[in-house]
């Protein structure tokens, strides 16, 4: 099979996510060149009429119900995953904590992962809510696939190898986790205040919820396939939706170093 250049392997994978708009994990397209224009009415805190905390099992609690059975790695359920804009890595980092609940429940051990943070709901002027959630969890299971690899097996993301850590699969089958920590953020407009809250796939993948943005970033540890060194798997992204409700992607950073800031997945 003739190798892709970076910007063709990576448009073809977003031309696969358009295809299953409907799955489970969300292979973020490179950076939009659609009008930037925030919809700032969204974000201005000045138009809360009222402020609610809300729990945080209404948001954790609704992860991965989007799709029954899951479909890219069943059975774990389904969360976004996020895909370099240069299109070389694709990663899944555990920031609902669904992997471990998964592990946990066919009989390997518990990874330790914790979710903190907070909701808070903001009582819009026109009977609408937006949602600010923030997740920040601790021993994040996270590994990194080969979009290319991915491309060679037609997306068979369950059965394609990880060039970085390992699935929640594997670890069940007693192979090394690899894990870190993940600051998770998104912004987003409900129908009223008090409304049942998305999964996070639902809110990506539609315009339901806009106006939106999100923001995630981790860092998962272990060691270089290639040479046994140590290295860590970085996740940077962020988006937000413009005034015409399109996402516009401003950062898609996902890559794999050692120690000394080198690739080590060669």
């Amino acid at each position: 099979m003739n190798t892709l250049e970076p910007n063709e392997k990576f448009n073809k994978l977003r031309n696969m996510a358009i295809i299953f708009i409907t799955i489970l994990i969300v292979i973020l397209p490179m950076l939009s060149k659609a009008s930037s224009t925030k919809n700032e009415n969204l974000f201005d805190d000045h138009n809360c009429s009222g402020v609610t905390h809300r729990p945080l099992s209404d948001f954790l609690e609704t992860q991965g119900t989007l799709n029954n059975p899951p479909q890219f790695f069943p059975q774990v359920k389904d969360y976004v995953g996020w895909a370099g804009d240069n299109g070389v890595n694709f990663a899944l980092i555990d920031y609902a904590g669904l992997a471990n609940k998964y592990i946990k429940a066919n009989g390997g051990p518990s990874l330790g992962t914790k979710v903190n943070g907070f909701i808070i709901e903001c009582h819009l002027p026109d009977g609408r809510a937006k949602v600010t959630v923030t997740l920040l969890t601790t021993k994040a299971l996270g590994f990194a696939q080969s979009i290319q690899n991915l491309i060679d097996n037609n997306f068979d993301f369950l059965n394609t190898p990880t060039i970085f850590g390992s699935k929640a699969q594997d670890v069940t089958n007693e192979a090394r986790p690899s894990l870190g920590p993940a600051v998770f953020s998104t912004t987003f407009t409900i129908l009223a205040p008090g409304a049942p809250l998305p999964d996070f796939l639902d809110v990506v993948n539609t315009t339901n919820y806009a106006p939106a943005k999100y923001s995630f970033k981790s860092a998962t540890f272990e060691k270089c396939s290639n040479n046994k060194t140590k290295a860590h798997l970085t996740v940077h992204q962020e988006a937000f939706t413009n005034n015409l409700n399109e996402w516009i992607y401003t950062k898609g950073i996902v890559e794999v170093v050692d120690k000394k800031g080198e690739n080590c997945t060669d």
